[in-house]
């Protein structure tokens, strides 16, 4: 048998070519195996990672050359390590570099070392930071632990603690960051330094708000807001109150009647009739009826939509079945309704909002539309800045509804004494979620950024964008385009293949 195999060339050199293969593959092997513990000991190594950089720009050169003119001291940003350590390729290293550049280009930005672990006394006075308490939103000093990674920015007696992660951006608690966004995060630390006077945001939380994450309370940090919450039955507003955010409100405003003295509305109104106040409030499909708050803002041309079933009125909840984010339909893309107002406030925004459970509204009747796009009553008039797409659907108590397009974002102001007091209306409680406003595809932020330069009437660090790293990760395909994609995907492989090899068969059988 052995004698025939030899004499059989095919049989020969296929055995040969056998061989050849399991010998070449052990010679890689070992070679491999030797190169390897040759370069661990030798560090023959090379890093072929991409180096990113990021050069700061033009706007937070502006920003913060405005701010330290009317500043009282200089600026200082604190290192917790050595500069040999800050270069190491590290997540602060990029916070490094960019303070570097900051420094460089105006003296009266200081960068300043300590190595806490061998000189903690170098930081003691640093051991307390403003805090955002995320029950009531509102700012309290609190004891923290300074780590190597922390930045401190100070000017004077001022200062305030940033971890490392404030500098970055995640999507959907990724723990590895998706953008940069530490020019933005710094430059807002500066601004918040030497700000002589910073505008103040009250909270409401007398109607069972609740803040899930605190994305939308580091927005309005980073806008240059202080933050305090604000009982409105129980407390005046303060004097220099430019805000104020009514965030899920699930009780309704205090009527002045047999149970209660105090009306919220009055106290609203007297608010708002001073010219440069604003009130922000979010809604979602799960806010159950309020009709005090109903009323009040359909007299300033916002009026939430319900539909009445078995004699319950239920508020609107917005799907869009192949436009959703979501397989179930309801996080779906806002569209943007042009009209003057909108194009005033809103120019230039580049990246289409994320509405999750969103409900919805229209305009509430007497106000008559008017020839640069919003609706006028009186001094007051309404614009709608985004509204569900034409293939959202409402529905209410899980039938559907109302196949109009309905209003997601609302903005109304007031002409009182020579200025303007303003109302928002956001449709969607998940729209501040961090989920949305974290990742720069999306354009939640950056509205909310533009809603708050407009009611403090301060340019804030919305315009400088949050730069991404190198990502595979495709955003924005809503629900119709995945279906898309996928049957692309998997029949057009299928049709290449037939394409190609129908013709062959048929060559071969007809030779």
């Amino acid at each position: 048998m052995n004698k025939q195999f030899l004499k059989n060339r095919r049989a020969k050199y296929g055995g040969i070519s056998v061989l050849l293969t399991i010998l070449l593959l052990i010679c890689v092997l070992l070679a491999n195996a030797l190169f390897g513990t040759l370069a661990a000991r030798y560090g023959w190594t090379v890093d072929l990672h991409p180096v990113q950089t990021f050069p700061v720009g033009e706007t937070s050169a502006v920003l913060i050359n405005e701010a330290l003119r009317f500043a009282e001291n200089n600026v200082q940003i604190h290192f917790c390590d050595s500069p040999e350590n800050l270069e190491q390729g590290s997540l602060v290293s990029y916070v490094y570099e960019t303070a570097k550049q900051f420094s460089e280009r105006d003296n009266r930005i200081e960068i300043v070392y300590h190595d806490i672990l061998l000189d903690p006394e170098s930081v003691g006075e640093y051991l307390t930071s403003t805090v955002i308490d995320t029950k009531t939103g509102t700012e309290t000093t609190q004891t923290i632990t300074l780590q190597k990674t922390s930045v401190i920015v100070t000017s004077g007696e001022k200062h305030r603690v940033y971890s490392i992660g404030e500098f970055f951006q995640y999507e959907n608690g990724d723990s590895v960051p998706t953008a940069y966004a530490g020019e933005k995060k710094l430059t807002a630390a500066i601004l918040r330094a030497t700000a002589l006077g910073a505008p103040v945001a009250c909270l409401t939380n007398n109607h069972g708000e609740a803040y899930y994450d605190t994305e939308l309370l580091s927005i309005l940090d980073d806008a240059g807001y202080d933050l305090r919450g604000i009982d409105l039955t129980q407390s005046e507003i303060p004097s220099d109150c430019d805000l104020i955010v009514c965030f899920n409100p699930n009780k309704d405003l205090a009527a002045e009647n047999g149970i209660s003295a105090v009306s919220e509305r009055k106290i609203l109104d007297d608010f708002l009739a001073i010219p440069g106040h604003s009130l922000l409030v979010f809604l979602e499909s799960g806010t159950p009826q309020l009709p005090e708050w109903d009323a009040y803002l359909s007299e300033w041309g916002i009026s939430p939509c319900y539909a009445k079933d078995s004699e319950t009125e239920y508020r609107y909840r917005v799907r869009d079945e192949l436009g959703s984010l979501t397989s179930d339909g309801y996080t779906v893309l806002g569209k943007y309704s042009e009209n003057e107002l909108a194009e005033e406030l809103m120019q230039n925004i580049s990246q289409t909002p994320v509405f999750s459970g969103a409900t919805g509204f229209r305009v509430a009747s007497g106000f008559v539309p008017s020839a640069n796009g919003s609706y006028q009553k009186g001094d007051r008039r309404v614009a709608v800045f985004y509204e569900s797409g034409s293939g959202a659907v409402s529905y209410a108590n899980g039938k559907a509804v109302d196949a109009d397009p309905v209003g997601l974002i609302a903005y109304a102001d007031q002409t009182v004494f020579g200025g303007t007091s303003r109302i928002g209306v956001i449709c969607s409680v998940d729209f501040a979620a961090a989920e949305w406003l974290q990742p720069s595809a999306y354009g939640n932020a950056e509205i909310l950024f533009r809603i708050f330069e407009t009611t403090s009437g301060v340019r804030n660090v919305g315009h400088i964008p949050a730069v991404p790293f190198p990502s595979s990760v495709m955003h924005g395909l809503t629900r119709g385009a995945r279906i898309g994609w996928t049957l692309l995907l998997v029949f057009a492989p299928a049709v290449i293949v037939a394409s190609v090899a129908v013709p062959v068969l048929l060559r071969r059988k007809h030779d």
